[in-house]
């Protein structure tokens, strides 16, 4: 990555870092001029991030799944993208208050720990159901990280509304519920494409390309069945209990210790040698 492309990768995790700071001070200090500038503070992090992406395609000529870094990068302008979008067309509010710490937090992890992902490009060109699985798989995460957010505000509301005091800074109860209901079945839909053509790859590659059962996809069961029991619960049941709410939120966690804790493990074996090859070790689903 070029050093253009760092200096703009920097910029907005300082940005998001200072939206998420202005955010945290307008809930908790009730600041009432703060919430604007963190908007603005995350409008021009998420651009600025963007031209860096832009950039980096640009100036170096690699596949989006070149590196861990990359990758994370448009799921976290995906995660901003969708939590403006949400709170300027629908009833959710202050929704960038939660995705604004994620979205840093998210950012930080792969500049201090970057992974590069071998051969990539040869993998994805050879191979287009993996890189489907990826697409979807990650597009799945996006509609689970905001599915998150909104069921920790309900969370967060329903504890203030305990207390006696309802909090204006979030949204109403009906409203979060809602918006977590239909995040996480637009996140269901979507990931459990991608996880059909993980199966589909795991199943499917090509000779003895794929090493013994993939942990990964087979991790990725649990939150499948976790949101799945989720949406069973809420939109068949009709249930509207706050335990639901955490099953998104433990769903979620297992959503994050897959990403991040667990990695595909690759082999291409061909007729000359058993041994695997340098790009067996792939960071992400």
């Amino acid at each position: 990555m070029t050093t253009a492309c760092v200096l703009t990768l920097g910029l907005s995790l300082v940005l998001y870092l200072a939206a998420t700071l202005l955010f945290q001070g307008s809930f908790l200090l009730r600041k009432t001029g703060w919430e604007s500038l963190g908007r603005r503070a995350l409008l021009v992090g998420v651009s600025v991030h963007v031209f860096g992406m832009v950039l980096h395609a640009t100036l170096s000529g690699q596949s989006p799944f070149s590196s861990l870094l990359v990758i994370i990068s448009w799921l976290i302008i995906a995660l901003l993208g969708g939590a403006l979008l949400a709170e300027h067309y629908t009833r959710v509010r202050y929704l960038s208050l939660l995705a604004a710490p994620l979205a840093f937090l998210a950012l930080l992890y792969p500049m201090l720990m970057p992974v590069e992902l071998a051969n990539r490009d040869h993998v994805l060109v050879q191979y287009p159901w993996l890189g489907v699985h990826v697409v979807l798989s990650l597009l799945g995460y996006v509609g689970f990280a905001l599915a998150f957010c909104t069921a920790a505000a309900y969370l967060l509301q329903q504890r203030a509304l305990k207390r006696g005091r309802l909090n204006h800074y979030l949204p109403a109860l009906d409203t979060s519920a809602t918006a977590t209901f239909r995040f996480a079945g637009i996140g269901f839909s979507i990931f459990t494409l991608g996880l059909g053509m993980g199966i589909i790859w795991m199943f499917g590659a090509p000779g003895a390309h794929l090493q013994g059962p993939d942990t990964k996809i087979w991790m990725a069961i649990p939150p499948w069945a976790i949101f799945a029991y989720y949406l069973y619960a809420r939109g068949i049941h009709r249930q509207q209990s706050s335990r639901l709410k955490w099953v998104v939120i433990v769903g979620f966690i297992l959503v994050l210790a897959n990403l991040f804790g667990v990695r595909h493990n690759f082999g291409e074996q061909t007729p000359n040698t058993q041994s695997q090859t340098a790009w067996s070790v792939l960071h992400l689903t």
